[in-house]
């Protein structure tokens, strides 16, 4: 089944947009939490609630890495708030 769209919390969106502004010369990562919602039509909606930014591990302009502890925080944190 495809996914078909997209609902973000507002919270969230202002997370990723604070993140996406916090430079203007480096790709930024994170994790995105969320939900699939499946609808009558047969179509599917990811719901996103969460968002975790991550901050460059690597300063290299071809590399976008983060480092170990951070995204075992994230994926705790991330278990912790999907139950």
């Amino acid at each position: 089944m495809a996914l078909t769209g997209l609902k973000i919390s507002e919270e969230t969106y202002l997370t990723c947009l604070t993140h996406a502004l916090s430079t203007e010369t480096e790709e930024i990562m994170g994790l995105l939490l969320g939900d699939i919602e499946y609808l009558e039509d047969g179509s599917a909606v990811a719901m996103v609630w969460w968002a975790a930014p991550q901050t460059r591990s690597d300063r290299r302009k071809d590399r976008v890495e983060t480092n170990p502890e951070q995204l075992a925080a994230a994926t705790a944190q991330a278990e912790i708030s999907s139950l």
